[in-house]
């Protein structure tokens, strides 16, 4: 955790194209040698912030008799809070900054964090779509227009430095008249749901397998 903190520090004051885990080793009052037992590279020690920020994305998970919009309205209220902390702004600004010297910092943001919370509204969007007995006809495009509509122009804007973050009224008004209007116009979006295929016990064993 030491690390870490010092790891934050260092970055979010150099940039991670300047840092030096000399830099870091000092900040965490470490030697160099004990770092490097520790971690084994600056961009290892980078992916490690990265996890240690989304760590603090709590979603709470739907109960039984959540309406879809109360699912969808928790699910975005918590990427929100998330991406607009002052923690989270400061690592996209600085993966922004460094993209020049640094692009694998930007593929890997996108891989290991932007893919998750699409996959984690995606998931959202197919629990609300099976209470209809349906699913989406494009599940990628429906998620993306969710997200813009109720934090997309909140984020950029604040990330950018266009406008201060919404205070929560705000954004909770945003992201609950974002949702309504979704779901309102989403009939067009939806088709019956595919019966499931039977599975036969050969194969349902190896699909158990290969999970584990």
């Amino acid at each position: 955790m030491v690390l870490i903190q010092a790891a934050e520090e260092v970055f979010l004051a150099k940039g991670y194209h300047s840092a030096t885990m000399d830099d870091v080793a000092q900040a965490a009052g470490m030697s160099k040698k004990t770092v490097y037992q520790l971690i084994h590279s600056k961009y290892e020690l980078f992916m490690a912030l990265l996890d240690h920020y989304q760590q603090r994305l709590v979603v709470p998970e739907p109960e039984p008799d959540w309406s879809e919009q109360r699912i969808l309205v928790e699910q975005l209220l918590a990427l929100a809070n998330f991406l607009l902390s002052p923690a989270q702004l400061a690592i996209i600004r600085l993966i922004m900054a460094e993209y020049t010297n640094s692009p694998d910092l930007s593929r890997a943001f996108h891989q290991s964090r932007v893919k998750k919370a699409k996959a984690r509204l995606e998931a959202c969007l197919v629990a609300v779509a099976s209470k209809q007995n349906a699913r989406f006809k494009d599940l990628s495009e429906m998620s993306a227009m969710l997200f813009g509509m109720t934090i997309g122009e909140f984020h950029l804007s604040v990330l950018v430095g266009f406008r201060a973050p919404p205070t929560k009224a705000l954004l909770e008004r945003r992201i609950r008249q974002g949702v309504a209007m979704f779901l309102a116009g989403t009939a067009c979006a939806l088709e019956p749901a595919l019966p499931e295929r039977p599975v036969s016990p050969s194969l349902k064993s190896k699909r158990l397998a290969a999970a584990r």
